[in-house]
């Protein structure tokens, strides 16, 4: 199954690096409570999505580099 980019919808191929948003909980920094999947071109939703609440939270944001020829 390909992830689809929370910024704009559209499915990431296996082929395209991505930049995968997780946000940590409260109780515990190492567990993930919400992870979302951007394109590199949707970075700046990204950015948007982790400064936009009203309570400050740990976001993690990794970026996977994937090249074309290796798949």
């Amino acid at each position: 199954m390909k992830p689809c980019c929370s910024g704009c919808g559209c499915c990431i191929p296996r082929s395209e690096p991505d930049l995968i948003l997780r946000r940590m909980s409260e109780e515990n920094p190492t567990v993930a409570t919400l992870r979302l999947v951007f394109h590199e071109p949707c970075k700046d939703a990204a950015l948007e999505q982790a400064t936009s609440e009203a309570t400050p939270a740990l976001w993690v944001m990794s970026h996977r580099h994937v090249h074309a020829e290796a798949n």
